[in-house]
């Protein structure tokens, strides 16, 4: 019988590269150390089988003073 042991990192980076190379595709991330426990991520560059990588990213919206916002700024404490 075949057992998995799965292993899991999270945490906050920025992207500070994405390149293609010879059909690779390698990404650069740069996140604070304090962030990154480096033991579990050793971990889990020596597994076999590789790996899931899952990126996300937060996206904010400006909305212009000149436009009708449909009340979104009153719930931002922003009163007209």
């Amino acid at each position: 019988m075949m057992s998995v042991d799965y292993k899991a990192i999270n945490f906050k980076a920025d992207l500070k590269n994405a390149k293609r190379t010879a059909g690779d595709t390698v990404i650069q991330l740069s996140a604070k150390g304090k962030d990154v426990d480096m033991n579990l991520l050793g971990e889990i560059m020596d597994a076999n089988g590789g790996v899931k990588v899952t990126i996300e990213s937060n996206q904010t919206e400006l909305v212009n003073d000149n436009r009708e916002a449909d009340g979104q700024t009153e719930l931002l404490g922003e009163d007209d």
